[in-house]
């Protein structure tokens, strides 16, 4: 019972802290996104933890979340760091952005007594997925990989592929039932022609 109470208990605030999130968003303009899309361009994924340690750190009050991208703030946005943490499920931004040498600042707000501003520099290549994590004290990059955004188009495309594997498969399945029985047609006229052959024999 005290198990299933906690568990209730964080999905809750999970729940609560997603839902102020999306009120609070300051999505990148449609135009801003659109040109960069059409460009050569990778996607970067934020995850912010709450700045703790920070000296006048208030744990009770949501932080500004803002990342400059070459002097160009690409996000913006504003949670409470503190209690995502406690609840095991840190803050988190996936963007595009343009490839290529990138000086990336994390600018962190409102919930410490001084903005805090980190500085890293980034190398992101061209339909790349760059992860970027701020674990509370210093930010560090890791290692891109290959990415291609889910887009409705590109899972209607797999659908049709998964259909269309599936009805071959389909097919090819209903060739083995026919084959097997056929088989099992031959085995049993094969038997009751040796069974009548036996009896015949033995009446003479």
């Amino acid at each position: 019972m005290t198990y299933s109470l906690h568990s209730l208990t964080k999905w809750s605030v999970l729940a609560v802290l997603l839902s102020t999130a999306a009120c609070n968003a300051k999505e990148m303009p449609d135009a801003r996104r659109d040109y960069l899309l059409a460009h050569e361009h990778g996607w970067i994924d934020l995850t912010v933890k709450a700045p703790a340690g920070t000296p006048g750190f208030k744990p009770g009050e949501r932080c500004s979340v803002g990342l400059m991208i070459n002097g160009e703030m690409l996000l913006f946005e504003t949670a409470n760091l503190a209690e995502a943490d406690s609840a095991g499920m840190p803050v988190g931004y996936r963007f595009v952005a343009p490839a290529g040498k990138l000086q990336a600042e994390l600018h962190i707000g409102e919930c410490i007594k001084e903005a805090l501003v980190v500085k890293v520099p980034l190398q992101l290549d061209k339909d790349h997925l760059l992860a970027l994590a701020f674990d509370g004290t210093a930010a560090k990059a890791g290692a891109a990989t290959p990415f291609e955004p889910a887009s409705l188009e590109w899972v209607r495309t797999d659908m049709l592929r998964m259909q269309a594997s599936g009805q071959a498969g389909d097919a090819a399945m209903g060739k083995l039932t026919q084959l097997v029985i056929v088989s099992v047609a031959l085995n049993v006229v094969g038997l009751l022609a040796l069974l009548g052959l036996v009896w015949s024999r033995r009446r003479r």
